[in-house]
């Protein structure tokens, strides 16, 4: 069994549901790929040629389009060198990623240059709204998510127990290095998108912090 990722025009991945329906219906027409969909397969299909049987993250291959779609299968242990490989590829096509089981989205159009990690799916190479909407809103008991911009430049919470988020954030080096606690999701991914979208100059005067010792 493969795990599927579908690549989408990105005008046509958001929300979730509208790229769930477009590529579902692109599946349903069966048509030729468009040249955009055959360059990207093509293009995808290349990196995988070049690595050995073992590297490969395709699970069939070469990919094709079916119409403007290209949908991905990977093996489940290659789901992270397959992400790795084909956002950035899709990206600079104006494409989007669709994942159909975790049911979200990536796009050029809504996201932020960096790489997002989680405790449970791995990572991420950019950043979107939608990812610390999803993981942040999943989280369980020990479970984290970094959102990070640059080298040494990030912000991260663990759940440390049902009621308790603690929340840390770095600006470069260990002397600007701060934590916090709140006590719900919807307050930490208000922090974190606050902090995305203006740094750490958005979330300072919110809370109590206090200088982390690493």
């Amino acid at each position: 069994m493969s795990y599927d990722f579908w690549l989408l025009p990105a005008e046509h991945c958001q929300p979730a549901a509208a790229a769930r329906a477009f590529a579902l219906a692109q599946d349903e027409a069966d048509e030729p790929a468009t040249s955009i969909a055959s360059s990207l397969a093509a293009d995808i299909s290349a990196v995988n040629a070049d690595l050995t049987e073992e590297q490969g993250f395709l699970s069939v291959t070469p990919l094709s389009g079916t119409g403007a779609a290209v949908f991905v299968p990977s093996p489940w242990r290659r789901i992270q060198d397959a992400r790795d490989v084909m956002v950035p590829r899709a990206f600079a096509a104006d494409y989007g990623m669709y994942d159909p089981q975790l049911d979200i989205v990536l796009s050029p159009r809504s996201s932020v240059a960096g790489r997002f990690s989680t405790s449970r799916e791995g990572t991420f190479p950019t950043i979107t709204p939608d990812l610390i909407d999803h993981f942040v809103g999943a989280m369980k008991v020990d479970d984290f998510v970094v959102v990070e911009t640059s080298d040494e430049v990030y912000i991260q919470t663990t759940r440390v127990d049902i009621k308790a988020f603690a929340i840390e954030h770095r600006a470069g080096s260990a002397d600007q290095h701060f934590g916090t606690e709140v006590v719900a999701a919807p307050e930490v991914v208000g922090m974190m998108k606050a902090w995305l979208a203006s740094g750490d100059v958005a979330i300072t005067d919110q809370h109590s912090w206090t200088k982390t010792a690493l």
